[in-house]
């Protein structure tokens, strides 16, 4: 049973996570959505949400001794900072152009808060409880992701307000994490500080998260301009990722309850499965009402890969090796979003609009195929 002062902890992390995640959930819908207002191509939209996910990617490897040096909570605090900056600075240089360097900088901003909160909650696990605790973590983001697009409907899509409650919200994410400045997350100097051995030693993992990043950051990302070109209004659309983000909220708990008490590799296969026959649906479900709860199972069986992908990795290392591990996973998803997003945005231009959904089901396949070769991963140093 975790400690009272453990509980307090891991509620101002969720809190913070969860209006991270609302921010992100409101802008990348925004951003895409007026781009797509500006007559650009899917490939020049799916390129331009790429480069917050290049960004992570480049500064990712940094973040583990950065946090060992400078010390993670104050890391942590100058980039939420910094992401309040960015924010503004999106609608005072309103220029898709421009954006391509802003969102750079965004991905390297934001990384860092997602990093330090998933090393803290896997420091505040024990074996019996982590994928719960986990899925709570992934809940707590996917419930602002879904915010997110309802927000978008009070802001309205022009002009400065979205832009201001967003700036605003990361203000209100730095007071949240203040809560846990008392039991502060702790990195010592035992373990590889380069991701890349935690690649070769957790493939199934790793692999996971690099198709987590290609599926939710073309979901998340591309959707809303699927959902218009299929006839939807901008409304509607941004409403079916509410769903998704609902199913992602109410089904992390119980793919977090299979992956602490059954193999997680199933659980891997499970979700992406599901995955799979949902991508191979919704084509011919959009114009039914059947469509609504697709979205949802598929929404939460999606992001159960990254939980138990994390679960797998927090079995398996700690201290600065589990930081590095960590940051290998948040790479591999970076590197997914920088790659499939581009992708996704090219197929819905040669196969208007279904090709995304296709480009998606091509993700899950590979996966499937995969979660078979690599029937055991190479053990990791004792935890």
């Amino acid at each position: 049973m975790p400690s009272r002062s453990s509980i307090r902890t891991l509620a101002a992390i969720l809190g913070m996570v969860s209006v991270v995640g609302l921010v992100f959930g409101l802008t990348g819908p925004l951003l895409n959505l007026l781009l797509e207002r500006q007559g650009l191509s899917g490939r020049t939209i799916g390129l331009n949400g790429a480069m917050t996910a290049l960004g992570a990617l480049v500064f990712t490897p940094f973040i583990p001794i950065l946090a060992v040096r400078i010390g993670a909570f104050r890391i942590l605090f100058a980039t939420l900072v910094a992401t309040a900056l960015l924010l503004l600075s999106y609608k005072i240089f309103d220029d898709y152009r421009i954006w391509f360097a802003l969102r750079f900088m965004m991905g390297v901003a934001v990384v860092v808060p997602f990093l330090i909160s998933e090393i803290w909650i896997n420091q505040i696990a024990t074996p019996q409880n982590r994928g719960r605790l986990l899925a709570l973590y992934g809940a707590s983001i996917s419930a602002g992701f879904g915010a997110g697009p309802l927000m978008l409907q009070l802001t309205g899509v022009g002009g400065w307000p979205p832009f201001l409650a967003s700036a605003a919200l990361v203000l209100a994410a730095m007071a949240i994490i203040t809560l846990a400045r008392n039991e502060r997350p702790y990195l010592d100097t035992h373990g590889h500080r380069s991701p890349w051995p935690y690649v070769r030693q957790s493939p199934l993992a790793i692999l996971a998260g690099l198709m987590y990043g290609a599926i939710e950051t073309g979901i998340f990302g591309l959707l809303p301009v699927y959902g218009v070109r299929s006839g939807f209004s901008e409304t509607t659309a941004a409403a079916q990722l509410t769903v998704i983000a609902a199913g992602n909220i109410l089904l992390q708990y119980p793919v977090g309850w299979l992956a602490d008490r059954t193999e997680p590799r199933r659980v891997l296969a499970l979700c992406a499965v599901v995955g799979l026959l949902g991508a191979a649906l919704l084509p011919g479900l959009k114009d039914s009402v059947l469509m609504w709860p697709l979205l949802f199972v598929w929404g939460g069986t999606i992001t159960g890969m990254y939980t138990v992908a994390l679960t797998m990795l927090g079995q398996k290392y700690t201290g600065l090796a589990l930081a590095s591990a960590n940051g290998a996973l948040i790479m591999a998803y970076n590197a997914g979003a920088m790659g499939g997003t581009p992708v996704l945005g090219q197929a819905m231009d040669l196969i208007d609009p279904n090709g995304m959904v296709y480009g998606l089901a091509g993700f899950f396949l590979i996966f499937v195929i995969a979660n078979l070769v690599l029937q055991r991963e190479r053990p990791g140093p004792a935890a």
